[in-house]
């Protein structure tokens, strides 16, 4: 139900279907009052908002910026924008529901011919951020270079954008929690109580990842240049994994024909110079310095588990100190045991499958 078919997905210029505004060279108002109007940065925390300011500050910040022959009035955007990051964390996307203003280093998008409203934006705003590598190492993406650039989108019979496909994709995702068996609700309404969500961890049992994992081998590397790549997923085409943070790994999606040797799913995945983690339940290929570790025992719970466990250390991996595949091996973890000493992955899955949303993974 909540597969997505990209197949008859069509490229829309921004130009075409979105008005771009620009944000202003403006320092940051000092604060003289108390304000409700949300100042936004490059950022990707906080749904872009850095501070938030009343309309007197930034009418007197405004008198110092490079643009204070522009009237405050036109400083402050009206609400219902998807705002997009040029700079800085650069292709992050936040919705804003009310009037803001915000700096040169965030692009203002408006519907042509219609309104953003939260899930629509939601929606746009996840495809925008998906993209985001396009722009990174200095590439900034400014409103004269964002015009001129293309985002993939649900086309209608008509071939406009289908805003309601989208509208009502995200509302289906967000009744899965009423659907679910173990809800975010849930788990508030027992979060003080002293009930098996609540993990002992002093009894847990002192583990070397190469006593756990049958297999840790170094992956085949692929040049992503040298493949046939789609943005999103599609029929023939399988995941790519490098050691980028965001989207469980995935750069992008690569032919599978055009790869010299990819992965089986249900292996767990380390970027060794990065110490990125991830599970992969599907195929796969990789690029450089990934690290594929199998084991009976993984399952996307017992994985995701695990990765949670190795990340607290991730800190030591930094710095120069890669997570490569020799200390992969020597590194240990501590994990929930039975009576007997063994690992207690029943207990680990089950754990997982009862946080909120973990019926849904």
């Amino acid at each position: 139900m909540f597969d997505l078919d990209t197949n008859n997905w069509k490229k829309y210029k921004f130009d075409d279907i979105f008005i771009i505004k620009k944000g202003f060279y403006n320092k940051k108002p000092e604060h003289t009052k108390v304000g409700n109007i949300p100042f936004l940065g490059a950022t990707e925390y906080n749904n872009g908002v850095t501070e938030y300011y009343s309309l007197e500050d930034i009418q007197e910040a405004s008198k110092n910026g490079d643009d204070n022959n522009v009237p405050i009035s036109e400083k402050i955007f009206p609400g219902k924008s998807l705002c997009v990051t040029n700079n800085g964390s650069v292709g992050f996307a936040f919705y804003q529901e009310k009037e803001f203003t915000c700096s040169h280093d965030v692009n203002p998008l408006y519907i042509k011919n219609g309104e953003f409203n939260r899930r629509i934006a939601l929606f746009v705003a996840t495809v925008i951020s998906a993209d985001r590598y396009r722009w990174a190492y200095g590439r900034k993406w400014r409103p004269e270079r964002m015009k001129d650039s293309f985002v993939n989108l649900p086309a209608d019979e008509k071939g406009n954008p289908d805003w309601k496909f989208m509208e009502e994709y995200i509302e289906n995702l967000e009744n899965l929690e009423r659907e679910s068996n173990n809800s975010i609700r849930d788990s508030i309404n027992t979060n003080n109580k002293s009930d098996d969500k609540e993990i002992d961890i002093i009894n847990w049992g002192i583990f070397r990842l190469s006593n756990l994992f049958e297999k840790v081998y170094k992956a085949k590397a692929h040049v992503k240049g040298e493949l046939q790549f789609l943005e999103f997923p599609s029929d023939e085409y399988i995941p790519f994994i490098t050691r980028t943070e965001s989207n469980n790994g995935c750069d992008c999606y690569v032919l599978m024909d055009d790869v010299e040797k990819y992965e089986e799913g249900n292996a767990i995945i380390i970027g060794d110079t990065t110490a990125t983690i991830f599970y992969q339940k599907n195929k796969f290929a990789t690029g450089d310095h990934i690290v594929v570790c199998r084991a009976p025992w993984i399952n996307e719970y017992t994985a995701l588990f695990l990765k949670t466990v190795i990340e607290k250390d991730r800190y030591r991996y930094s710095y120069g100190r890669a997570f490569k595949m020799d200390l992969i091996k020597e590194t240990f973890v501590r994990l929930p045991i039975k009576e007997n000493g063994e690992v207690n992955f029943e207990y680990i899955e089950s754990y997982i499958k009862s946080l909120p949303y973990g019926d849904r993974i």
